[in-house]
């Protein structure tokens, strides 16, 4: 059977030329992380494929789809270099346009935004495996398996969307994507989601330890600390209680103690997740489009060679309201929280 709420869109060869042309554009575009470059591809995004502006402007009005790909992007293999084994990658440059890629095809969503606490405070994140974190539950493992999650799901400002651009995948390294039946759940069930009984702490991306630490970002990390120190009681379920959105990550959320019912309640939930997962090798070129309120995401374990052609995927936060985030970024001119 197919499903609606998954929807693919291979590129025709024009399409992909207009897209080339587009970024032949900005090419005096620097990609920083201030609210000029946002100004700067939402006006170009106006300029993409019609059938990507449908695509994505109903995304965002309809809540459906819950997750796209766009297949058929040019990546130039040589040009991009090897993949990286330290992140960011050093040598940032060389993938500037598939970066203006995403952000371009961000801005019909909403607005990009990166996080201080989060590699180094870069707008577009580099995926890929890292030597010495091969079972760590992060994007940079690739032994272990990435537990499917919601993005940043410990935080109150996380993104609506999150954007992945494939630039190389050789080990055809599986994402996984779902998104429950709810009308399975049982009244009592959905109920006890809905309500703030789950504990859930900052996944470790966020830690001094995994980034360049600085005296700017010193309160930040001392926010993220206190989180896990004294974490929140969050309800997995939001909005609607007809239709309700989904917050979740099973890495870093459980329960609360001795809350049998909450245990039950998560228990179906994750069984629904589990029952509804699909598979999806991105190539390289492929964009993956996934809407973070109701659909989780994660990846199939893979064998990472550290020999420069590795996988490695580009990586947006997408917020429908960057005006949300003003107290905690540095300036309305900044798009870092």
């Amino acid at each position: 059977m197919t499903d609606l709420q998954l929807r693919t869109v291979a590129l025709t060869h024009e399409e992909n030329t207009e897209v080339d042309d587009l970024l032949r554009t900005l090419a005096d575009v620097p990609v920083d992380s201030t609210v000029a470059l946002l100004h700067r591809t939402r006006l170009a995004a106006q300029e993409l494929p019609l059938r990507i502006r449908t695509e994505l402007t109903g995304m965002r009005l309809y809540d459906s789809p819950r997750a796209l790909v766009v297949t058929g992007f040019g990546i130039d293999d040589d040009r991009i270099g090897p993949t990286p084994v330290t992140r960011p990658a050093p040598a940032p440059e060389r993938t500037r346009n598939q970066e203006l890629l995403l952000l371009l095809h961000a801005a019909l969503l909403g607005e990009a935004f990166g996080w201080a606490t989060q590699q180094n405070g870069r707008l577009v994140h580099d995926v890929l495996p890292i030597p010495g974190e091969e079972t760590e539950q992060m994007g940079s493992s690739s032994k272990a398996e990435l537990l499917w999650h919601t993005e940043d799901a410990f935080h109150p400002l996380r993104c609506d969307y999150v954007g992945l651009l494939c630039l190389r995948n050789h080990q055809r390294a599986v994402t996984t994507l779902g998104w429950p039946d709810l009308s399975r759940l049982t009244p009592e069930d959905r109920a006890t989601l809905l309500e703030p009984r789950y504990l859930i702490r900052p996944d470790t991306s966020h830690t001094p330890e995994q980034n360049a630490a600085d005296a700017q970002s010193a309160e930040r990390f001392a926010a993220i600390a206190e989180m896990d120190d004294t974490p929140e009681h969050v309800a997995v379920l939001f909005g609607d209680p007809e239709d309700p959105y989904l917050r979740i990550d099973p890495a870093y959320m459980s329960p609360a103690p001795g809350d049998a019912a909450a245990r039950r309640a998560y228990d179906t939930i994750t069984t629904l997740i589990e029952d509804a997962l699909q598979y999806v090798a991105l190539e390289a070129g492929s964009l993956l489009l996934v809407d973070n309120y109701q659909a989780v995401h994660g990846r199939k374990p893979f064998v990472a060679a550290y020999d420069g052609r590795d996988r490695w995927l580009k990586r947006v936060n997408i917020t429908r309201d960057l005006r949300r985030s003003r107290s905690a970024r540095q300036s309305a001119t900044s798009l870092l929280v």
